[in-house]
């Protein structure tokens, strides 16, 4: 789901006054992705860090004691993605773990006996939480992206799963696969996301 319409500035009171009624977690997985001093209150940044396992470790720690009924969890963060997607901003509800292939005990991208420590996942090929794009996952850097690859969602996902939370993850086109453009990239999409937070139900 393509999300392009911008908003201008930083913390918006009218954000401000629409989350002290609910709780959201936004994680982020650097501070240069998103500084937190230009999120509304009400919305809790955390930093997760870089990859797989410390956002798999951060989400856990932080949402183990909560209530899914009161709260959302969204991700935010940079993403490489196929030309035509460089710039804009998308909505994903499906994530897959591209670096798991343990074939051939189960399919490509299925963690295998996952079904019998988590019997709410079962052994699945991606984890969905409605409509939206798909976002892959992997600890890599993708150099020929031909859809969109980021380095957490997959982790934070799977725990929303797990714990019964709702997840929404909005990724930011940074780059083709081109380092430099992700360095030069990566912290536009921030206008974006304040507008996407403003339209929340």
């Amino acid at each position: 789901m393509l999300l392009t319409e911008s908003h201008r500035g930083g913390s918006n009171p009218s954000l401000t006054a629409k989350f002290k009624s609910m709780k959201v977690i936004l994680f982020v997985a650097l501070p240069s992705e998103l500084p937190k001093e230009l999120v509304p209150n009400g919305i809790d940044v955390i930093y997760t860090g870089v990859g797989k396992v410390n956002a798999a470790i951060k989400a856990t720690e932080t949402l183990k004691d909560l209530d899914p009924k009161d709260v959302a969890v969204i991700n935010y963060g940079s993403a490489g993605g196929p030309e035509a997607f460089v710039g804009h901003l998308f909505k994903c509800k499906t994530f897959i773990q591209r670096d798991m292939d343990a074939r051939p005990f189960t399919k490509e991208t299925v963690t295998p006996f996952d079904g019998m420590i988590y019997p709410t996942l079962g052994n699945i090929e991606c984890i969905e939480f409605g409509t939206g794009l798909t976002c892959h996952t992997q600890d890599k850097f993708e150099k020929k992206p031909m859809a969109i690859y980021d380095m957490e969602a997959y982790s934070i996902a799977k725990v929303c799963k797990i714990y019964g939370f709702d997840f929404t993850a909005y990724k930011y086109v940074s780059d083709n696969g081109n380092p430099d453009d992700w360095e030069m990239n990566h912290n536009k999409g921030i206008e974006m996301l304040l507008n996407q937070l403003k339209n929340m139900p």
